[in-house]
């Protein structure tokens, strides 16, 4: 058994005004992705639900974090209830990722349709690993097993992280797309490979004490990686950067339709 008397909990206590003031800059990206998908009546409605849901499991992480009592923070529930928010806030952006690619490529072919499935399974897959990870974690007994648990999860994650690439390629769409296109998928699938190698780095036992020793390291390695993932979303949106063959609104004799 590990000696990691915290362990999970981090040993920092959280500074309450900083995530609040994060929450309230995340809030921004939040609104502006909600009026832009809005306005295009929630088209493509994959991206616009997937990237409003991660938007909102980010901003509610970072909310109870500064909302919660400095006595509670280390509570099972609330370590739990963080946890799962930021986990959905991530993968929510990976899976958009690759169906902006999809979108992209048009070609509706059962490949492309089991590729999207696969890496919807393998996401939600290690989303799963996460519960045991987190539920044996509570346990000295089973410390060593949360920590596999959670190994497993950032690995695939990982994993589905950097397959995208090759999608991607196999695709063959970089020549069609837009620039906004290409920076927006370039920043968002880089960004998301920072935020999960450091949850592989973190799922190391030798490293989670001296990374849940300073609050710092999840701002930087973890939230604010996503919240430049989601304002480049938001910028960029794709009502502007998604280049279809049919477009998400047209108007005729001043009525404004929506396009399948």
């Amino acid at each position: 058994m590990l000696d990691l008397l915290p362990y999970p909990y981090p040993t920092y206590v959280p500074n309450k005004v900083v995530a609040g003031c994060i929450a309230a800059v995340c809030s921004i990206s939040l609104i502006a992705w909600f009026i832009q998908s809005w306005q295009v009546r929630f088209r493509p409605p994959r991206l616009c639900f997937l990237l409003l849901i991660s938007h909102m499991a980010i901003f509610i992480d970072l909310i109870v974090r500064a909302a919660v009592p400095a006595d509670q923070q280390h509570s099972k529930n609330i370590f739990i209830i963080v946890n799962s928010l930021f986990a959905t806030g991530q993968r929510m952006i990976i899976v958009s990722n690759y169906i902006f690619v999809m979108q992209m490529h048009c070609e509706k072919s059962p490949l492309s349709r089991g590729i999207l499935v696969g890496v919807v399974l393998c996401v939600i897959t290690s989303g799963l690993l996460l519960a045991p990870a987190n539920m044996l974690s509570f346990n000295p007994d089973h410390i060593n097993s949360s920590f596999l648990f959670r190994k497993l999860s950032a690995l695939i994650l990982l994993a589905v992280t950097l397959f995208f690439y090759a999608i991607w390629y196999w695709s063959k769409t970089v020549k069609d797309m837009t620039k906004r296109a290409f920076i927006l998928i370039i920043v968002s699938s880089v960004l998301c490979v920072v935020v999960a190698i450091f949850n592989l780095i973190q799922s190391i036992s030798a490293y989670y004490d001296k990374i849940n020793s300073h609050e710092v390291w999840f701002y930087v390695f973890q939230i604010t990686p996503l919240i430049l993932a989601h304002f480049t979303w938001s910028i960029l949106h794709p009502k502007r950067s998604l280049k279809s063959s049919t477009p998400l609104i047209s108007a005729t004799n001043d009525e404004i339709s929506i396009q399948e």
